[in-house]
């Protein structure tokens, strides 16, 4: 009788009756060429015939299916665009589908969906129903996920309309063909499970919601009997042939075949090759994949739609199953299973190309997503059909076993476990039948092989592998399998192999080898020698592998103990065993089991196997349970060897992994206490525990002791502390080894000092042997940072150091470490070892040596802060240390407290490096964090009363700053400091600065007198030096800034009460010392050199300016309250004593105050302070109000004149005139005639002050005396003058003053007076000097009265008489002053500026004979001057002298015969152009770099009218001191964004280049500066091309040559070239360039000019042409006809317009005029140079006149000194005789 499972019939009978059941199924048979048949051997696999592929035949295509809109007509019902639509989807391309698609959605189902108006549409679409039915099977499996995502989507709204859902139901159901219904319902099944999610999810929601099985379903397709055989039949079609399927739903176009075209010297053409269909298909549609993933893609939907197919079929209701059972129709259940039964299909579960199982190409190969959907439908047929599989279970179980094993895919493994091992467990007798059918395939392949050489192979075979009787290769396989550690995926696989094993007889696994066991284990631990489990999770991997192996041992050894002998013994030594004689079976499994543990315990302590310490104990220990649950013997037998094991490995001299010691504490753990296997564990952890002491102990004495080593003793003795202790000989054997060894000890092994205080109970023992240890460290000072860190380490982690405590031993040492980091560099751990030790409590330090510490640290820390708050070469590294520290002291409670008893001494510093010291020094970030949280966190421990006392400190710190000048820190940071304080209610007035008596003492010790007299002329107020006694300037200390202590505090109260308008309207007082602030800053802004006591004269500027302006902003606030109605009046009534000034408001006040000190003492400074306040006051004054005011003045003129004087000038100026005022005026007037000369330089100065105070506007109605009181004044002056008295110059200075006033009043009144007038201004400018500042105030006051004189004598004709007499020798005069030039080291002020604007605003009409040649050298240093308006009206007047000095070269050159002149710049002009500049900052130094511009233009200027011999001249001195070049283009291109490139180049295309007028030039303006320097560039481009041209052929530096040429191509050369043309248009240049035979052309389309000479009625043309980015390239010289002309001739004129135009920076005229002049010169039969070949020298101009006495010949005088200097000889040219002596 045949075995179970396996047929009888021999394998030709099974090949048969194959080819019978794939007949059945639809796939005809092939014939096949007979088998050759092999030679035979001795081997047996000779004999056999080579194995032939299984041929499965294709699935016929059917023919291209006719569009239902032709055959039903549908074309001409349906509108035309929806027609267009459905035609687009019977095209090939896919993008044409996709758009019809996407057309048809939004278009027209989506428009039918939303109802409402576009109902209509539905009855529309009913009609399309079949179109689209015919082409969704297409759509459905189209190789676009585009295309198959969009059809899904369209389907799934179309079957949402109900009538249209209806109308699908019925086509399918009642008028669709069966292969039509069956392509639809496939092609949708397998979209319900598409490789793509999105699809696959679109298509299950329709299929599920639609698509039903049940017959009472309403609203569904119901797959009834009929449907449900063609969906299936279709699904298994699409298993088996993919390809075929595919071809079905897409026919081939017919292809008409064409002869190919012949080839040369053939007569008839090739014919062409006729392929099988599917190689003409063509592959429009098949872009996006292949042939072999359109086939994956089209079976993974295949399977998907089987396993829902056998799902639906068999979970029907009993009622379903019933009428199915009724029903004849129905197949049954082996029927319907029939596909799966076909080893082909199976071969989707092998990933080669060629299955060992079956002879033909698997479907698995390359697709992972295949083999995962053939395992899940193995899992449903093991699941649901387990009964009806034993007819394919052998090979089925080919098909998996052989698949299994050597999957390569990790994710087809993912999925493949489960339903293997379902199948294995259901299938127990798997395994014998795959060795079964490779054992009978070997007998069956010899019996049936003349029977298979008969009988042609069927499409569906079965297997045909190949292999020999013998060993199962499925099971080699999972050798292999394990081998590799589970393909790779170790921790999915062998939590599987026990599950596996369990499955595999012992017949398998005995026929494996003549050691079956052995060699399953060897394949275990193959893969621990080949390290496969090293992976990214290696613990896990070695866990599961060593869980795997453990686990497997077990197994085997139940099976052995549990099987019979001969089982057993086979499972040992195999089943093909020898005659030898072999060892028992009980005693060869306590060797294996011997062998295995051994050699677990050295891979995982050997580190090879990485695992988890607890984990692999608790393995161990499991393992070691269970074998002595088993049998005792057993375990008895494998404990010894394990600990021989565990004691080789902890003897060895190497280090012990700190495995061992993990593994070997869960062993007591895991084992039960009270057996033996617990006391057996105990035993052993104790002889580890003295094991390794003894190995301590040796350590000690050795002289080399491994680190490594004594970590791993160590980790045994802290694993296993507890016990070391227990016995109290061991206790006491450690006690006498760590007092006599504590030096030792902690040199060499520390850790076991730190484990004997750990475990040692004895507080007594422990407290000495740490006081021992602490007295070590400190002997040893050398060697601390070696000792005390680890010590602190194991305090700090440990709990039990609470017991420890300090004695001073460390005291000393600790302060050495911390005084040695203070005071230099210190390396990290000393630093860290401080800070651990002031972390600490009393354990290392004693408390008083912890605060003693803190004290020292604080105390550093402050007086750092204050060395770095006022040197500025100080270090801020010395910061780190301290930070450092402060900052760990405040994360701890204990510290915080000790850092909260000296907050009062630490906060306030902290507070000043955290919020002060960033703003002026470079504070590390990280340091400055620390310093905030250091702050933060003290304060917020610290009380209330401790904080309110910090704060008092801070401000106590920020005032004694802002008092000290040598503090770096200004005021303004010192406030944004203040404003950081956490308590808002701080008084900064009361609080940081000085009381305001404090401050009027200051101001009061400061010079109240100006800086210098000079000052009078831009303030009238400043007196003149003989009526003040001036205080010498003590120097002062100044701050960074240049600020006096008393500047600091003012300054910081400016900025204060400018951001707090309420407390400034508080404390209007302070206004007085702001403005006295403003009145030095601006005295030394007009006056730069002077000493001031208040700044330094390193004061910025802008400092300066800054301050005027938010004085000026504060005054104009706090003065606002002075426009009220009655303030004048309740002021003025204080003032006079008529009522009290309580009532005032803060600016009453003050001025109260003001005029009250100055009754007290009278100062100028205070007559300045209250001008300054009438200034804002008096503007809404009445007359009332002003005569008032005039009241207080005349009541204060005995007791403070100076004040009295700026009421009235104030009065004078801003308010409307009152009575008093002309009273005030005539009496001053009438009582210079009883003052006598002896008394003029006194009271006499007074009355002329005054009277110049009260003097009303010019330009005012207000008349300043009458005609005979003027007279009568000018007399008593004239007495003054003309007396024997010695009259002062301030004298005559206010007289100068008063006599501009009475000028207009005198013009029409002839007499003495004028002579006196006039006098005194040639007497003033005589004695004038601009180098003499005394003479400033008279200086101005002179000029102005000789302007006032001009203006009038313009007027009045009989003044004008007498003043021209007078009027030249002062303009002389004037001119001699503008013309001075000041000493090197002499300072540019704002007096002399006015002075010399006076001066040049007079001489900007100077007459022509007063302007000579040396004007210009005289004058050109006033472009330098630190004035504007100096520079500006300098320029005006150079540019006048620049023209007499080229006029009188001109003329020089041009009768300059012998060529000995030289013509050159005036030296002090070069002097300006060759200064070097800042060119990093143009702002600042706007005004320097507007007189360097101005200088070029003067240069610039002398080319203008220049004849060509000037210019030469001008450009040879130029292009030899290379100014050009060097310093002009540099800073041209600087000023001009040009270094950085065109995109930051300055934008010119708004302005025009050409032009600038220097009266709208704006100082501080710097597109102003700009704006010159490109005029100046325009210029420079336009008169000097040469040597810019130059200049560009020789920079090196691309980038920035390339930015000039485009900027100066777009911006300056069309401007240039329209000057250029301009000129030759010019009505001046026509005239030179007119004559009788001469004409001018000029075209400015093309840029050309053309220059014609008529000679009978014959013309000699020459052209120039400009190119288009001129004067960067070259001029075009072009001559067209030269009738009459010799050819060298010619080309010689040519060549001297070239030289003229490219190397002489001439002008198209000079070049025109060069060429006209010789061929006109021709004409008229002039010989020309025989040098040159020009009759006009192209230098100079001139004509040939030095004659050769030999040879006649005459040459220019330049040619033949060049003939002379080259040739070095004095010879002729032509006839090389001496021209000198004509021999």
């Amino acid at each position: 009788m045949a075995p179970k499972g396996k047929s009888s019939a021999s394998s030709a009978t099974r090949k048969k009756h194959a080819r019978k059941a794939a007949a059945a199924h639809g796939a005809p048979e092939e014939p096949q060429q007979p088998k050759e048949k092999k030679p035979k051997g001795k081997d047996k696999k000779s004999k056999k015939e080579p194995r032939k592929k299984v041929y499965i035949p294709p699935v016929k295509p059917a023919p291209v299916q006719p569009d239902p809109l032709d055959t039903l007509g549908l074309a001409q019902k349906l509108p035309p665009e929806l027609l267009i639509v459905l035609r687009l989807l019977s095209k090939k391309d896919a993008t044409t589908k996709r758009r019809a698609l996407e057309e048809l959605q939004s278009a027209w189902i989506s428009k039918a969906r939303r109802g409402g108006d576009e109902e209509y549409l539905v009855y529309t679409l009913h009609d399309i129903i079949p179109v689209w039915l015919h082409h969704v099977p297409t759509l459905f499996l189209h190789p676009s996920r585009r295309i198959r995502l969009l059809a899904v989507g369209l389907h799934s709204s179309i079957l949402q309309i109900a009538d249209l859902r209806k109308e699908i139901c019925f086509q399918i159901r009642e008028v669709a063909t069966s292969d039509h219904a069956e392509s639809i319902l496939g092609a949708w099944c397998l979209a319900v499970h598409d490789v793509d999610r999105q699809v696959s999810s679109f298509a299950r929601e329709s299929w599920s919601r639609y698509v039903d099985i049940a017959e009472t379903s309403e609203g569904k397709l119901v797959l009834d009997e009929t449907l449900f055989p063609r969906l299936w039949d279709f699904v298994q079609r699409t298993l088996l042939d993919p390809g075929g399927v595919y071809l079905y739903l897409n026919p081939p176009q017919p292809v008409i075949s064409t002869p190919a075209q012949s080839r040369k010297g053939s007569g008839r053409g090739t014919p062409v090759r006729k392929d099988d269909e599917t190689s003409s298909r063509p592959k429009a549609d098949e872009d996006e994949e292949n042939e072999q993933d359109r086939n994956g893609r089209l079976r993974v939907g295949a399977f998907g739609a089987a396993e829902w197919v056998l799902n639906a079929k068999f979970s029907m209701s009993e009622k379903a199953k019933e009428k199915e059972k009724v029903s004849d129709t129905t197949p049954g259940v082996d029927e319907f299973l029939s596909p799966c039964t076909n080893i082909v299909l199976w071969t989707s579960l092998y990933h080669g190309k060629a299955p060992p199982f079956v002879d033909t190409e698997g479907f698995g190969y390359g697709q992972p997503v295949v083999r995962r959907s053939a395992w899940s439908l193995l899992q449903v047929l093991v699941q649901k059909f387990k009964a009806h599989m034993e007819t394919f279970l052998p090979a089925l179980s080919s098909a998996v076993l052989r698949s299994a094993w050597v999957e390569p895919d990790p994710l087809v493994r993912g999925a493949m476990w489960q339903p293997l091992l379902v199948f294995l467990k259901t299938f127990p007798n798997a395994w014998e039948l795959e060795a079964q059918s490779e054992k009978d395939e070997d007998e069956g392949s010899e019996s049936g092989e003349s029977e298979d050489e008969e009988v042609s192979k069927p499409a569906l075979s079965k297997p045909l592998t190949a292999s020999p009787a013998g060993p199962s290769l499925a099971y080699t396989e999972f050798l292999q399998f394990l081998a590799t550690g589970c393909s790779g995926s170790p921790a999915q696989g062998y939590p599987t192999v026990l599950v596996i094993l369990s499955t595999i007889p012992s017949s398998i696994i005995a026929t494996a080898s003549t050691h079956p066991l052995e060699d399953l284990f060897t394949s275990f631990w193959a893969a621990v020698d080949a390290r496969v489990l090293n992976s990214l999770d290696r613990v896990a991997a070695s866990t599961a592998f060593l869980s795997s192996v453990l686990e497997s041992l077990l197994f085997f050894v139940k099976r052995l103990l549990t099987a019979s002998s001969e089982e057993a013994d086979s499972l040992i030594h195999g089943s093909k065993q020898s005659n030898d004689i072999h060892e028992a079976p009980d005693i060869a499994l306590k060797a294996f089991l011997n062998e295995q543990i051994a050699r677990a315990w050295d891979e995982l302590s050997s580190g090879r196997l990485k695992v988890d310490g607890i984990a692999a104990g608790a393995l161990l220990a499991r393992t070691l349970s269970s074998l002595h649950r088993i049998r005792a013997d057993l375990f008895e037998d494998v404990w010894h060897t394990f600990v021989d094991a565990v004691q080789k490995t902890i003897s060895t001299e190497n280090s012990v992994p700190s495995l061992v010691p993990e593994v070997l504490k869960q062993l007591p753990e895991h084992l039960e206490e009270g057996t033996r296997p617990g006391a057996s564990a105990r035993d052993l952890i104790t002889q580890v525990v003295k094991s390794a002491l003894d190995q301590c102990a040796s350590l000690l004495q050795a002289e080399e002791v491994s680190s490594a080593r004594v970590g791993s003793l160590v980790g045994i003795l802290d694993a296993f502390g507890e016990h070391v202790f227990t016995d109290a000989q061991v206790a006491q054997r450690v006690d006498d080894l760590v007092k006599s060894q504590t030096h030792r000890l902690l040199l060499t092994i520390p850790a076991l000092l730190l484990l004997y205080i750990k475990y040692r109970q004895d507080r007594y023992a422990c407290a000495e042997v740490w006081h021992q240890v602490l007295q070590s460290v400190a002997s040893h000072p050398d060697e601390i940072e070696a000792t005390l860190p680890v010590l602190l380490d194991a305090i700090e982690n440990d709990s039990a150091s609470d017991a420890l405590h300090a004695r001073g031993e460390l005291d000393e040492a600790a302060g050495s470490m911390l005084a040695d980091i203070l005071s230099g560099p210190a390396s990290a751990t000393r630093i860290s070892i401080v800070r651990r030790l002031l972390d600490s409590s009393d354990i290392f330090i004693t408390q008083s040596c912890r605060e003693h510490l803190l004290r020292s640290l604080v105390d550093a820390f402050v007086l750092h802060l204050d060395n770095v708050l006022h040197d500025d070469k100080a270090s801020l590294q010395a910061f780190a240390v301290p930070l450092n520290l402060l900052e760990a002291l405040s994360g701890e409670r204990g510290s915080v407290s000790v850092l909260g008893s000296l907050a009062t001494s630490l906060l306030p510093h902290v507070y000043l490096f955290a919020f002060l010291l960033p703003q002026f020094a470079a504070v590390e970030q990280g340091q400055q964090v620390s310093a905030k949280k250091l702050w933060d966190q003290v304060l917020a421990s610290s009380s209330e009363a401790t904080k309110a006392d910090v704060v008092a400190l801070v401000e106590q710190l920020l005032r004694e700053l802002l008092v000290d000048t040598s503090a770096r820190a200004t005021p303004q940071q010192l406030l944004k400091a203040l404003a950081a304080l956490p308590q808002a209610d701080v008084d900064i007035l009361t609080s940081v600065f000085p009381p305001q008596e404090e401050l009027s003492a200051m101001l009061d010790a400061l010079p109240s007198t100006p800086l210098d007299p000079s000052l009078a002329v831009v303030d009238p107020l400043v007196p003149p030096p003989t009526i003040y006694k001036a205080k010498e300037v003590v120097p002062s200390e100044y701050d960074t800034m240049g600020f006096s202590t008393y500047a600091r505090v003012i300054y910081g109260l400016l900025l204060y009460l400018a951001d707090d308008r309420q407390a400034a309207k508080e404390n209007a007082w302070a206004l007085r010392h702001f403005f006295s602030l403003s009145i030095y800053a601006e005295e030394l802004q007009l006056l730069p050199s002077a000493e001031s006591p208040v700044f330094a004269r390193s004061v910025a500027r802008s400092v300066l300016q800054g301050i005027l302006d938010r004085v000026q902003q504060l005054a104009t606030y706090l003065l606002s309250s002075t426009a009220e109605e009655l303030w004048h009046t309740k002021v003025t009534n204080a003032l006079l004593a008529q009522s009290a000034a309580d009532v005032l408001d803060g600016a009453g006040k003050l001025v109260v105050d003001i005029v009250t000190r100055a009754k007290r003492q009278d100062s100028v400074r205070t007559s300045r302070i209250l001008h300054m306040i009438l200034q804002h006051a008096l503007s809404n004054a009445t007359k009332v109000d002003a005569d008032q005011w005039m009241l207080v003045a005349r009541k204060m003129e005995k007791l403070a004149p100076h004040t009295a004087l700026a009421i009235v000038f104030s009065v004078t100026r801003y308010a409307p005139e009152p009575p008093r005022l002309d009273r005030f005026r005539n009496e001053l007037a009438a009582s210079t005639l009883g003052i006598p000369a002896s008394k003029a330089n006194s009271e006499g100065l007074w009355i002329l002050r005054n009277l110049a105070a009260a003097a009303p506007d010019p330009e005012s109605d207000v008349v300043f005396l009458p005609q005979p009181r003027a007279v009568n004044l000018v007399k008593a002056c004239q007495q003054w003058i003309t007396s024997d008295e010695d009259l002062d110059e301030e004298v005559q200075s206010e007289m100068t003053l008063v006599f501009a006033h009475l000028a207009p009043i005198l013009q029409n009144i002839s007499g003495a007076h004028w002579d006196l007038v006039f006098d005194v201004v040639e007497n003033n400018l005589e004695n004038a000097s601009l180098q003499d500042s005394s003479t400033y105030v008279t200086l101005s006051r002179t000029l102005k009265l000789f302007m006032i004189i001009e203006d009038l004598v313009s007027t009045n004709k009989a003044l004008r008489s007498v003043w021209e007499e007078r009027r030249t020798a002062n303009l002389t005069l004037i001119r001699d002053l503008v013309s001075t030039k000041l000493d090197a080291d002499a300072v540019s002020s704002t007096p002399l500026s006015v002075c010399r604007e006076l001066a040049l605003q007079i001489v900007q009409d100077l007459p022509s004979s007063l302007i000579g040649r040396d004007t210009l050298s005289k004058m050109c240093h006033l472009v330098t001057d630190g004035s504007v308006n100096v520079q500006r009206m300098a320029y005006q007047l150079l540019h006048e002298a620049a023209k007499k000095y080229t006029e009188h070269l001109v003329i020089e050159a041009a009768v300059d015969v012998e060529g000995t002149m030289k013509i050159e710049l005036p030296i002090e002009l070069l002097d300006i152009l060759q200064r070097n500049l800042n060119q990093e900052d143009f702002d600042e130094f706007g005004q320097e770099w507007f007189g360097y511009l101005l200088g070029w233009m003067v240069a610039l200027d002398l080319f203008t009218d220049a004849s060509l011999k000037v210019k030469s001249g001008y450009m040879d001195q130029l292009r030899e001191l290379d100014l050009v070049g060097s310093k002009l283009l540099p800073a041209v291109f600087g000023l001009l964004n040009l270094y950085g490139g065109m995109a930051k180049a300055f934008k010119l295309d708004i302005w025009d280049v050409d032009e600038f007028y220097l009266d709208y030039y704006i100082a501080d303006s710097p597109i102003s500066l700009r704006l010159l320097t490109a005029h100046v560039y325009y210029r420079a481009l336009l008169l000097l091309p040469s040597l810019i041209r130059s200049w560009l052929a020789e920079c090196r530096d691309r980038q920035l040559s390339t930015a000039v040429a485009s900027y100066t191509s777009k911006h300056f050369s069309p401007a240039i070239i329209r000057t250029e043309l301009a000129r030759v248009k010019d009505p001046n240049a026509a005239a030179e360039l007119s004559g009788e035979n001469i004409s001018i052309k000029v075209a400015s389309a093309v840029n050309e000019v053309t220059a014609a000479f008529t000679v009978d009625e014959q013309q000699l043309e020459l052209t120039v042409k400009l190119p288009s980015d001129w004067p960067l390239h070259t001029i075009e010289v072009n001559g067209s006809k030269h009738v009459g002309v010799a050819d060298d001739r010619w080309r010689a004129w040519e060549l001297g317009v070239q030289q003229i135009l490219t190397f002489r920076s001439g002008s198209i005229v000079d070049g025109l005029s060069f060429f006209l002049k010789n061929v006109t010169s021709h004409f008229e039969g002039i010989a020309e140079c025989a040098i040159c070949y020009s009759v006009v020298n192209a230098t100079d101009g001139s004509l040939p006149r030095k004659p050769c006495k030999t040879c006649k010949n005459r040459f220019h005088a330049a040619c033949l000194y060049k003939w002379f200097n080259t040739s070095h000889s004095s010879s002729c040219p032509l006839c090389r005789s001496e021209i000198m002596t004509g021999r």
